[in-house]
């Protein structure tokens, strides 16, 4: 059989300590919340407020600006988009247009002089560009694109053209002396004397179709 419980009653002098330590406790707690309030009270609530809502505007404000910018650049890149694919639909229009004039490489080669002589940049390029079409390699229908370039001032277009010439005959002086011009233009002046020098030493020839 299990030992009856044993009633213990706390002496006076422990209750005396215990009820002590109690109401000091108690008293601590009662002093500690007041001074936290305090603390709070004191806080500048406006300033902290006014702050918050300066910084919410101005988040506000990039987000909006960040948004009416990126829509902004959407369109313009789409405007863009839309006259870059008008002008080549017009590119292509023009060179359906001067494809039915000419049947052979050396006939676009003239048609392309006539138009660069009137003016007619687009047109010109179009014809030369047929003629490299036409014979592939033949080394005067890129050394007469090089010219067209040049006469546009596609200068990189022209130093590009000039050395695909170059690849079909490396001593043509003209192919040379245009390359020379070319690199004068793009601000290439090493390159431009050393084209020019071999100019020089192969002999000009202005003539197309040799």
């Amino acid at each position: 059989m299990a030992d009856p419980l044993k009633s213990y009653k706390l002496s006076p002098q422990l209750r005396s300590e215990l009820h002590f330590s109690h109401r000091r406790n108690h008293h601590a707690f009662e002093f500690e919340m007041p001074q936290a309030a305090q603390i709070l009270k004191k806080l500048p609530w406006k300033a902290i407020g006014f702050t918050v809502l300066i910084f919410a505007v101005v988040i506000s404000a990039y987000v909006g600006i960040k948004k009416g910018y990126d829509y902004a650049a959407a369109k313009n890149a789409q405007a863009d988009l839309a006259r870059q694919q008008e002008y080549e639909n017009h590119l292509a229009s023009v060179k359906q247009e001067v494809t039915g004039l000419a049947a052979d490489a050396y006939s676009f080669v003239k048609l392309s002089q006539n138009y660069i002589k009137s003016g007619d940049a687009e047109r010109a390029e179009a014809a030369a560009k047929l003629a490299v079409e036409k014979d592939p390699a033949w080394r005067d229908g890129y050394v007469n694109l090089g010219q067209i370039y040049l006469a546009t001032n596609n200068f990189e277009q022209a130093k590009l053209t000039l050395e695909e010439a170059l690849k079909h005959d490396p001593v043509y002086g003209q192919t040379h002396y245009l390359l020379a011009l070319a690199y004068q233009e793009l601000n290439d002046d090493g390159k431009s004397k050393e084209e020019y020098a071999k100019a020089k030493d192969f002999g000009f020839n202005s003539e197309i179709g040799g």
